[in-house]
């Protein structure tokens, strides 16, 4: 597990790298905005080397927290893009193409249109009533699963041009690491069945198909794109306080979180885990900079840190499952419940599914 020394002694080289284009999905509560955050402070005096977008619905919040990290970090550009519903494809399709018309007018110095650092955290309280969207998709698994690869898929050429040397990072927000029991005979691709839909089945189905899909995805651009899928940890948001949840949990959760401060994660520790999650220490498949030397002997990014092991098992192979910390698993994910046909049918069902919605943004 990376210790915060490392994790801090790391943040304060990035600044010294090339200029980073940044876009948080989510960024304007909870967890996306603590990466904001912590963003603003590892470049509070960097001048003009950063860019982030923050995607989110609420325009208020967004401007709290616009005017926060401008104050953190005034030589930074921080834009703000606002969605309606990102449970929907169209909505996903409408924000990317923004993305992507603001990088091609306007590239941020020192290279052309790009993004070096995609975050996704969008989510819908996990005891809210989850119906269809309007294109027929379950909300919680959209918002966890679905909308995220939409998000992938359609910037992958802005991805594609990142300026980092270990890759673009991809980092989605949700439950990396935690792997329920599951029948063999019975692998969790797609939206749980209605008898048997709820927290914990939504989290069993999106992590299994992440971990594949991003393996998929790595292998697909290697040496270019790192994915990785955190377990954040319990961190507080505004999330557990929302009108959707029972009064009971939201009474019991102002007492909950008071009982539990010992074990939770503080904001400004959740931030800056996100920020390291974009280092060296998670690089795109095949760059080589954490890749055993043929002797045995594990070779160390730049920061100094040991590569992470992705979860296939293999140091620096792309796709990486990972805790609170940072910490990943080294052992191979789903171990004894891989099959030679996993990976394609994951895919296959996911792309399935996303093209029957409207056509990907251009």
């Amino acid at each position: 597990m990376p210790s915060r020394a490392q994790i801090h002694a790391t943040l304060t080289t990035l600044p010294t790298g090339p200029p980073l284009v940044i876009a948080i999905i989510g960024g304007t509560s909870g967890i996306g905005s603590y990466t904001a955050k912590a963003f603003a402070s590892v470049y509070r005096n960097a001048g003009s080397k950063l860019r982030v977008y923050l995607v989110g619905r609420d325009a208020s919040r967004a401007e709290a927290l616009l005017t926060d990290v401008r104050s953190t970090s005034p030589g930074s550009e921080w834009r703000f893009l606002k969605a309606n519903d990102l449970a929907m494809m169209s909505d996903v399709d409408t924000v990317c193409a923004q993305i992507k018309r603001y990088e091609e007018e306007e590239p941020l110095k020192g290279g052309g249109p790009r993004i070096d650092m995609l975050y996704m955290s969008q989510a819908f309280s996990p005891l809210a009533p989850s119906g269809p969207t309007k294109e027929g998709l379950d909300t919680q698994m959209s918002l966890l699963y679905y909308s995220r690869i939409r998000f992938i898929l359609n910037l992958t050429p802005l991805l594609y041009r990142s300026q980092s040397p270990s890759g673009a990072h991809v980092i989605s927000i949700f439950a990396g690491t935690m792997e329920d029991r599951i029948d063999a005979k019975n692998l969790p691709i797609g939206p749980p069945p209605p008898k048997k839909y709820g927290v914990t089945s939504v989290r069993t189905h999106v992590s299994f198909m992440k971990t594949y899909l991003f393996e998929a995805l790595a292998e697909k651009h290697a040496g270019k794109i790192s994915f990785i899928h955190i377990y954040p940890g319990l961190v507080d948001g505004p999330t557990f306080l929302s009108p959707v949840n029972p009064l009971w949990f939201r009474i019991l959760w102002r007492v909950a979180k008071v009982l539990m401060a010992w074990y939770m994660t503080s904001p400004e520790v959740c931030g800056h885990v996100m920020v390291f999650l974009g280092t060296g220490r998670y690089p795109a498949q095949g760059l080589g900079v954490g890749a055993d030397d043929g002797k045995g002997n594990t070779k160390s990014d730049k920061e100094g840190n040991d590569v992470a092991f992705s979860s296939m098992g293999e140091r620096g192979g792309g796709a990486y499952a990972v805790g609170q910390r940072g910490d990943e698993k080294k052992e191979v994910s789903y171990a004894k419940l891989r099959q030679s046909d996993t990976r394609d049918r994951v895919w296959k069902h996911t792309m399935g599914v996303l093209e029957g919605v409207q056509g990907l943004a251009r």
